[in-house]
């Protein structure tokens, strides 16, 4: 765990040269094919470093989903619809980062970053974990440290939990390793539907 708290304050420090610089790719993702669009979206986010218990790539968990608009490297796009005379919305919004950036979401709860979901292999912890990640590198790494849930929606998915104060990671298990992964504060990371 002290690994984390350490790797979490050498992350912050260096993700200042996430700052608010876009990357924008030669053409839409959509066109590329699947190891082109692996390669831009691992680009646009090598400079930002390990997703820790305080964050992802400038984005801190606390700040508003407007600070984090600016910190994280490329546009961070919101599906609900602004709130009436542009008021911070005080429920659950979910911020999805455009191309090229296309597996990286985070979850606002009144107006406060809560969560971020990782669905690509570019982001890792400090540890090297992440999507694709042998289950049983996890188990090896946290063993008694580490719980063990089945997922609500999906009974088929065993979610493998790391806690830490109110923070924790959640690693979704599929067939043995990581299909997605999601790293937060309490009560947004324990949402299994995301904003649903």
């Amino acid at each position: 765990m002290a690994r984390f708290l350490v790797s979490g304050l050498v992350s912050l420090a260096l993700l200042a040269a996430c700052g608010g610089e876009a990357v924008a790719p030669s053409e839409p993702v959509e066109d590329m094919s699947p190891e082109e669009a692996a390669d831009t979206e691992r680009t646009a986010l090598a400079r930002c470093g390990d997703v820790t218990l305080a964050g992802y790539c400038g984005v801190r968990f606390g700040m508003t989903a407007a600070e984090a608009r600016q910190a994280f490297p490329v546009k961070l796009e919101s599906y609900e619809a602004p709130a009436e005379g542009g008021a911070v919305d005080a429920g659950c919004q979910e911020l999805f980062a455009a191309e090229p950036v296309t597996g990286v979401s985070f979850i606002a709860e009144g107006g406060r970053i809560g969560r971020v979901d990782i669905m690509t292999e570019a982001a890792r912890t400090a540890d090297g974990f992440g999507v694709g990640t042998q289950a049983s590198a996890i188990r090896t790494r946290f063993g008694d440290q580490m719980g063990m849930a089945t997922n609500a929606l999906e009974p088929e998915i065993t979610d493998l939990i790391v806690v830490e104060g109110n923070t924790k990671i959640v690693f979704e298990i599929q067939d043995g390793v990581v299909r997605s992964w999601r790293a937060g504060v309490a009560p947004t990371i324990d949402y299994v539907a995301h904003c649903g």
